[in-house]
């Protein structure tokens, strides 16, 4: 695959909110553009339906678990579907180190590749957010 892009709109949804855990919904319709190496591009309407999860473990570690589908409107064997598990644990207030792991699944891949490809990393994350809230106006 030289290039591909997914262009949605959609819906964002708070399914669960705790302290310890939270839960966050997407529905979207979206325009799925590929550009192959060989063969032709592709522009099909598809869907996005994601689940996403956040556990907080402690105060310095959290782990997240997504499941995202993508239902092909014109191709119905085109499907495609992606897992993804991470966790993160913070070195100091900016740095954390991250683990993740990532299952892909396609039931019509492009000629010459595999339905299923999974991917693991390990990061240094850059933390941007303030340790404390900015003061009231």
């Amino acid at each position: 695959m030289a290039f591909r892009s997914i262009t949605d709109v959609g819906l964002s949804w708070a399914l669960v909110r705790d302290a310890a855990w939270t839960l966050d919904g997407l529905t979207a319709v979206a325009l799925n553009h590929e550009h192959p190496t060989i063969g032709p591009d592709v522009n099909h309407p598809i869907g996005v339906l994601q689940a996403l999860s956040k556990i907080v473990l402690s105060p310095a570690a959290d782990t997240t678990q997504r499941f995202t589908f993508y239902p092909d409107f014109q191709v119905s064997d085109a499907y495609r579907a992606e897992a993804e598990l991470t966790a993160q644990a913070a070195m100091n207030s900016r740095i954390a180190l991250k683990i993740g792991y990532l299952l892909r699944y396609s039931n019509d891949p492009v000629p010459g590749f595999k339905k299923t490809d999974n991917t693991t990393t390990a990061s240094v994350v850059l933390r941007w957010k303030a340790s404390t809230n900015a003061p009231a106006p």
